[in-house]
């Protein structure tokens, strides 16, 4: 673990902090929607109704992270119920994630598979109906956000939705395999299965509810819509490991592209994050270039690409910016002891994992 020689603490990547790391390269401009406190409060409001959020320890802890004002930086042209939803979105996607990735959900490969397949069943509707009971909360939640995004979405959409969701599962289960194995993963195989770790398909999907977009599946399944796609969402992923790095390894954890870097090339803690923060640049920059080749492509679609291209650079510049103040990853606040978690993927009447 690379530490600060004045106070021997772990190094957290902050532009300007100690160390003297570089700043991440982002040429985008900086955008916030005017309904950011109310998707704060509602998200407030939501997580309590779904009892997602339960103790005061994780109460607080999740009002920290700030993800309504992440939804807000994210999709600044979203109108106040869409942005609702989608902070309800990202307040589901954070609560699995740390349940997964801090939890012991996520070193049982057998539990893990078995929450999957019940979160994907409630997009195949054979989720819970009728009153709450059994079923986890977040089980009950996912129902919910469904149910709300359905209206605003076609056949297709739903299915690449749904492919993107399974995708993200998949790779869920895939971390927790290697965490019982003990295995660091390679460089490139972590690559590819981050996109999907990272959810950051499913939050591009979410362009199109905000939007009101409705591309033809030719034009997003097409090789230079899926470039772009691939940059953008590297950019985002890559650049949440550099500054989710001190959170995650005070839990030990290995799923980072800086400490996947850092073993697969041999390079010292300060070499991975120089190296990471290089690879965010550069993959910025050909970004730009793939972007040009997609809106040259299909002429009678630009509009629509450009409005699609444009909220892919708001997640690429919104998530730079909540990940620079973000309580979430600026602060040591388990020290490895994950007492924040709570068994939200378990039913709601205690028992195993899932039924």
């Amino acid at each position: 673990m690379n530490t600060t020689p004045e106070t021997g603490t772990p190094l957290v990547p902050r532009p300007g902090g100690p160390g003297g790391r570089p700043a991440i390269h982002c040429p985008f401009p900086s955008r916030i929607s005017p309904h950011a406190a109310r998707a704060e409060a509602h998200l407030d409001d939501w997580v309590r109704r779904f009892q997602v959020v339960g103790t005061d320890v994780a109460r607080e802890r999740f009002a920290r992270a700030g993800f309504g004002r992440f939804a807000a930086l994210t999709y600044p042209a979203a109108d106040r119920e869409r942005l609702e939803l989608i902070a309800d979105w990202f307040g589901w996607l954070f609560l699995v994630d740390d349940q997964l990735d801090d939890g012991r959900v996520g070193r049982d490969l057998d539990s893990a598979r078995r929450s999957m397949d019940v979160l994907l069943g409630v997009l195949d509707g054979d989720g819970p109906a009728g009153e709450r009971g059994g079923r986890p909360p977040l089980v009950w939640a996912l129902r919910d956000l469904w149910h709300r995004t359905l209206p605003h979405a076609g056949p297709a959409w739903r299915r690449r939705f749904t492919d993107h969701l399974t995708a993200c599962l998949d790779a869920a289960c895939w971390e927790a395999a290697n965490r019982v194995a003990g295995i660091v993963p390679g460089e490139a195989e972590y690559i590819e299965q981050r996109r999907h770790t990272g959810a950051i398909y499913v939050c591009m999907d979410l362009i199109d509810i905000v939007a009101e977009n409705d591309l033809p599946e030719s034009v997003h399944a097409s090789g230079p819509f899926q470039a772009a796609l691939r940059a953008a969402s590297d950019v985002v992923v890559w650049t949440n490991d550099w500054y989710s790095l001190g959170k995650e390894t005070a839990l030990g954890e290995y799923h980072n592209l800086v400490r996947v870097v850092e073993h697969a090339r041999g390079l010292t803690p300060r070499q991975a994050l120089d190296h990471t923060a290089a690879a965010i640049g550069e993959e910025t920059r050909r970004y730009l270039s793939l972007r040009e080749a997609l809106l040259g492509r299909f002429p009678g679609h630009r509009a629509a690409l450009a409005e699609y291209t444009a909220g892919m650079e708001s997640w690429m510049r919104g998530n730079l910016d909540w990940s620079m103040r973000t309580r979430r990853y600026l602060e040591r606040e388990h020290d490895g002891d994950p007492a924040y978690l709570e068994a939200t993927l378990a039913p709601a009447n205690g028992g195993e994992v899932l039924p």
